[in-house]
């Protein structure tokens, strides 16, 4: 899982030019993320549970709240400076998952 969930995030990471096929493929690898997230087997109460659940509701929310339907429709300038921010918050909720996984 380990191995997978670096993969992801280097792909996440390796985008740098934003068009909306790239965000398709950016959201692909979000729904993936909390597949993995959400199989992922924490003990109660521990750091690694609370990133995992900490992502869980970060990712569920890049999707729901910026990268939904409204974002395709948005002007590409808005599109590009939404897809950066929500990058940032991705690769950052991801990372804390699989820093306290390999850590």
């Amino acid at each position: 899982m380990e191995n997978k969930i670096n993969e992801i995030l280097n792909a996440i990471n390796g985008f740098y030019v934003y068009n909306d096929q790239v965000a398709q493929k950016y959201i692909s690898f979000i729904n993936e993320a909390i597949e993995l997230f959400s199989d992922l087997k924490a003990p109660p109460t521990s750091i690694l549970e609370n990133a995992k659940n900490n992502a869980l509701i970060e990712l569920r929310n890049e999707l729901a709240n910026r990268m939904n339907d409204s974002f395709f429709n948005a002007p590409p300038e808005r599109k590009k400076s939404e897809f950066r921010i929500s990058k940032m918050l991705v690769t950052v909720a991801i990372g804390n998952v699989l820093s306290e996984i390999t850590g």
